[in-house]
């Protein structure tokens, strides 16, 4: 007898056990068949113009960036312009969307003896590959700026007050376009214009958004 209700109180834990773990199962199933993909809130996805190394590669006439949100080149402090001697004074033009630019002139050149160079910063919407593609640029070799960020040296020819004005550049990519840094004579007095560059451009690189 004794034997008999241990028997039957054993089968009474197990049906209670099982039953548990069907009620426990069920609970689960209810909890993932209650959120579906149907019921996920939608997303709307930003625009990416960005690519693996987190600079813009969408040509600017896709670029959603409107010209009054680029950063100001005209913002650099003065420790930068005086790296390479440059007067305090700027001249901002934004007559030519979807870019900005800003010149400097040298604080040289007080007579037609000494040497005068001038700096054009401009901030642009065009991805680094459409920089490159500029017919305005000749002889385009490699470099880097900062850390090692790939960017391109090239050279650039034009006639300024009756005379050929020559000028060495250099351009990167950014997040939102490109950066090109523009140096060049204003007088006939000879000028190292890769030095000036190289050391405007060292001075320069950290207050640039990348």
């Amino acid at each position: 007898m004794a034997a008999m209700t241990t028997r039957r109180t054993r089968a009474r834990a197990a049906a209670l056990t099982a039953a548990a773990t069907v009620i426990a199962t069920a609970a689960l199933l209810g909890c993932s068949d209650s959120t579906t993909d149907s019921d996920a809130t939608p997303t709307t996805p930003s625009v990416q113009i960005t690519g693996p190394e987190g600079t813009a590669t969408v040509p600017a006439s896709e670029n959603p960036i409107p010209q009054e949100e680029l950063w100001d080149p005209c913002s650099l402090p003065q420790e930068v312009k005086d790296s390479i001697q440059l007067d305090a004074r700027t001249r901002n033009d934004d007559s030519l969307p979807p870019s900005r630019i800003c010149s400097y002139g040298s604080g040289l050149g007080g007579t037609a003896k000494d040497p005068s160079y001038g700096v054009n910063v401009l901030v642009s919407p065009y991805s680094f590959d459409e920089m490159k593609s500029n017919d305005k640029y000749t002889n385009i070799r490699p470099a880097t700026v900062g850390d090692g960020h790939a960017a391109f040296l090239a050279d650039t020819k034009g006639t300024g007050a009756g005379t050929n004005k020559s000028g060495v550049n250099i351009v990167w990519g950014t997040s939102f376009g490109s950066v090109a840094v523009s140096v060049f004579p204003e007088t006939a007095v000879p000028v190292d214009l890769d030095s000036l560059l190289d050391t405007f451009v060292s001075s320069a690189y950290p207050y640039i958004p990348t």
